[in-house]
């Protein structure tokens, strides 16, 4: 039995819309403002005084948003009906940088807005766990979907052959990421990114 094409996909700002929800977390629960004057999120946590809080400080707000406010990210435009789609000829994984103890909630999360796809929770680059997961399926064609160009260069490092997609779902970053230089397309629409990945992946 051939195996089937393999999509390989980040889910913030791809699947589901974070800067948007993050902040709303940020502003109620500890008074805090997200400038998105520079696509960096540490360092551009403010207090009411405009003070930037610490970097050391960031990653306990990031994990308690993962914590009690994931219900809050909801579908970027065209991603359930693009991988419902994609579904039916390829194997889907969701590929997030997020630790091991939030994957759980985030399979469930991603299920109820009708995306019952395996979800693997990462640290760090992405180009080994690329490779890992082109091995385990034995997939030929493949599409990585990220919006951050640091780990579409380490996937052309581990994973050379993977059609690398760059996609940054809100339009608020867009002026703020340019094109990853190691991807072979930037699309940030689903509507738009169906018909190239279909053509790489042959369905």
């Amino acid at each position: 039995m051939a195996t089937r094409p393999l999509l390989i996909c980040d889910c913030d700002e791809v699947l589901l819309h974070f800067v948007t929800p993050f902040t709303g977390y940020l502003q109620s629960a500890h008074d805090l403002t997200l400038s998105m004057s520079s696509f960096a999120l540490t360092g551009n946590v403010r207090r009411a005084n405009g003070e930037a809080i610490e970097p050391g400080e960031f990653p306990a707000l990031l994990n308690g948003f993962f914590d009690t406010h994931m219900s809050t990210q909801t579908p970027t435009p065209g991603a359930v009906d693009a991988l419902a789609t994609l579904s039916a000829h390829a194997d889907i994984v969701i590929l997030t940088n997020l630790q091991d103890h939030h994957a759980a909630e985030r399979t469930h999360e991603l299920a109820r807005f009708g995306m019952p796809y395996r979800v693997i929770g990462n640290q760090g680059p992405k180009g080994k766990p690329v490779a890992a997961l082109v091995a385990e399926y034995g997939a030929k064609d493949v599409v990585f979907v990220d919006d951050l160009p640091p780990h579409h260069s380490s996937v052309k490092a581990e994973a050379p052959h993977v059609h690398r997609l760059h996609m940054v779902a809100d339009p608020i970053l867009w002026p703020l990421i340019p094109a990853a230089p190691d991807a072979h397309a930037r699309i940030d629409r689903w509507d738009d990114a169906l018909p190239h990945i279909r053509s790489i992946l042959g369905v």
